[in-house]
């Protein structure tokens, strides 16, 4: 099944002006990893990755989200560009992306469908991570936690 995203016209690393660079909340439901082009895991979860922007750079957090071995939890991302169908964050794309180790992603893409971010994908030359849900109700999520944290 072919899946269609948002598009966006192309501005790799802000060469056609410059990119609102926001913050994401992002509730996933189902993750896949791949390495050499085949799927290693494929399993519902429930967790969170939010974003937020510091120094214009995209500072991720992955709650409940425990596989180490393929992602850190904390990660940041330096460069944005446009690409079709992605929002594009990256770490030194001219040379093809950094990537210290083969748990740190040299690249974050944001896949929309009609305004609602629906996919979050880390690179890197080992693996292909994909995280499927939605931000539909992550500012209702904010909420309830906030609540339950000031109560305690």
């Amino acid at each position: 099944m072919m899946e269609y995203y948002d598009t966006f016209p192309i501005n790799i690393l802000e060469q056609s002006g410059p990119i609102a660079r926001k913050p994401i909340g992002f509730l996933a439901h189902t993750m896949k990893i791949w390495e050499n082009q085949c799927c290693i895991v494929d399993r519902k979860i429930n967790a969170i990755i939010k974003g937020d922007i510091v120094n214009d750079e995209m500072h991720i957090e992955l709650e409940h989200i425990d596989y180490r071995q393929y992602i850190l939890s904390r990660l940041i991302f330096k460069e944005i560009s446009l690409n079709r169908d992605r929002i594009l964050w990256s770490n030194d794309l001219i040379i093809g992306g950094h990537s210290s180790s083969k748990n740190v992603p040299s690249f974050l893409s944001l896949f929309y469908q009609l305004g609602d971010l629906c996919k979050v994908q880390f690179s890197n030359q080992t693996y292909l991570i994909e995280f499927y849900g939605s931000s539909n109700g992550y500012d209702l999520y904010k909420q309830i936690i906030s609540n339950i944290k000031w109560k305690l």
